[in-house]
C-alpha cells in the first residue's frame, strides 16, 4: 500500500508540471540523441603525422620546419658551451607565426605567451630526450636580442638544447609539434593576456643529427 501511495503521489506531481517543462525536456532529449548519433561524445581522435627534414608542419597558430640538426660542444657566437659529459643539440628551424599578433619564441611578446619552448609543456618538444638546461634561442643572421616573430613572416630560428652525451641512442632526433590551445585572460595580470597551451600532438618531425664542425 505504501508503495502504491508513493507512486500515486509521484504521478500526480508529474502531471502537475507546467507544459513548458515537458517541451524543454523533449528538446534536451532530441539534442542529446543528435549529438550521440553524430559521435559527439566519442573520444576525440588525433593522428600524429610523421615529418622529416625540410617538411613544414602547420598548426592552427604556427608553422615549423626543421632544416637540419647538429651536435656541438659550443656555439661561440651565443657564448654557449657544454659541460663535460654533455653536448649541445642544435636545430636550425624555420618558424612562421600564423596568428595576428607578434609572438616570442623563447619568451613572451607583449601580452602573448606562445610557450613554444622553455615551459613545462612546450609546443615544440624533444622526444625521448631530457634537456638539462633552458633552450637557447637565436637568429642565425647575427641579430641580437630576443627572437620575436611578426604575423605571417617566416624566419630562420636556431634552437639549442643541452643534453647528456649519451642521450641520443641513434643518429637522429625527433620533435613533437603540438597544436596551440589559445586562451584569453589571466587572473590578476590582465584580461588581455593571450596564452598558447600545448594541445594535441599534430606531427612528429624526425631528422638526422650530424656532428658539428
Amino acid at each position: 500500500m505504501r508503495v502504491r501511495a508513493m507512486l500515486a503521489r509521484w504521478s500526480r506531481a508529474v502531471a502537475d508540471l507546467p507544459r513548458w517543462i515537458w517541451f524543454a525536456a523533449a528538446a534536451v532529449v532530441a539534442v542529446l540523441i543528435t549529438v550521440i548519433a553524430l559521435g559527439g561524445f566519442a573520444a576525440a581522435r588525433t593522428e600524429t603525422t610523421p615529418a622529416g627534414p625540410e617538411e613544414e608542419v602547420r598548426t592552427s597558430a604556427y608553422a615549423v620546419t626543421v632544416l637540419d640538426a647538429q651536435l656541438a660542444g659550443a656555439v661561440e657566437s651565443e657564448y654557449l658551451e657544454a659541460e663535460p659529459g654533455q653536448t649541445l643539440l642544435v636545430l636550425r628551424t624555420r618558424i612562421e607565426n600564423l596568428s595576428d599578433t607578434p609572438i616570442g619564441v623563447g619568451s613572451t611578446a607583449d601580452l602573448t605567451k606562445a610557450n613554444l619552448v622553455n615551459t613545462d609543456r612546450p609546443l615544440i618538444d624533444l622526444v625521448g630526450v631530457t634537456a638539462v638546461d633552458r633552450t637557447a634561442v637565436w637568429r642565425p643572421d647575427g641579430s641580437s636580442g630576443q627572437v620575436f616573430l611578426q604575423p605571417g613572416v617566416p624566419a630562420e630560428v636556431m634552437l639549442a638544447w643541452t643534453i647528456p652525451d649519451d642521450a641520443l641512442t641513434g643518429r637522429e632526433v625527433s620533435l613533437d609539434v603540438h597544436d596551440a590551445e589559445v586562451s584569453v585572460g589571466a587572473v590578476i595580470l590582465s584580461s588581455n593576456v593571450v596564452t598558447w597551451r600545448a594541445g594535441d600532438v599534430v606531427a612528429r618531425i624526425t631528422v638526422p643529427v650530424e656532428d658539428g664542425a
